[in-house]
């Protein structure tokens, strides 16, 4: 349940989670075998480094599974920077679900800035009650706060490295392709929101 508690709020390759457990690779490759068939972590391949791979957490892995004694540290989540490769569909999502959920301004930006915020972004967010109508995509330069967290929406951007000089998390969001795609990618950052709103502080 060590790996379980890990991935709360970022996913990590096996490699990370081998670094942080101590576990032999064969011996950690058995125990992601079981929590994947309790559906309590999924394993994917990275849409950046398709060598690279990401495990996730899964469904079933709601507070219940965490362990109430394990590290329940406060994160600092005062300037929150979400990020991903254009800046113009999951980091515009999670920036405004993150101010509507907590009450904090949010900032995202993108490594290759699009000319325009996807209209399918556009449109759930609206379903939701959320106005991305005249949302702009932003470049790292233009991001004019010193983050206290940087969370990348995207494997490429992660895996590119990225210019902020604050603690990381990762979640390795699918891109949307297309507008079936958004109610997908809404359930997942809305999850991913719930863990980390939870567990944020106010620096």
């Amino acid at each position: 349940m060590a790996i379980v508690d890990l991935l709360e709020l970022s996913d990590a390759t096996p490699g990370e989670l081998g670094e942080h457990t101590g576990l032999a690779s064969n011996l950690l490759a058995f125990h992601l075998d079981v929590l994947e068939a309790a559906g309590l972590v999924v394993r994917h391949r990275s849409q950046g480094d398709g060598r690279r791979r990401y495990v996730t957490l899964g469904p079933t892995a709601t507070r219940s599974v965490f362990d109430p004694d394990g590290d329940r540290t406060a994160v600092p989540a005062d300037r929150v920077v979400f990020v991903c490769t254009h800046n113009s569909a999951r980091s515009q999502l999670a920036s405004a679900m993150w101010t509507a959920r907590t009450g904090r301004t949010a900032w995202s930006a993108g490594s290759q800035p699009a000319e325009h915020v996807n209209p399918d972004a556009v449109a759930i967010a609206a379903a939701h009650g959320l106005d991305l109508s005249v949302a702009r995509p932003h470049a790292y330069g233009q991001v004019e706060v010193d983050p206290d967290l940087v969370v990348s929406v995207c494997d490429r951007v992660r895996e590119d490295g990225l210019p902020f000089d604050a603690p990381l998390l990762h979640w390795s969001v699918p891109e949307p392709e297309t507008a079936a795609d958004f109610p997908a990618t809404w359930s997942d950052l809305d999850r991913r929101l719930d863990r980390l709103a939870d567990r944020a502080a106010v620096a």
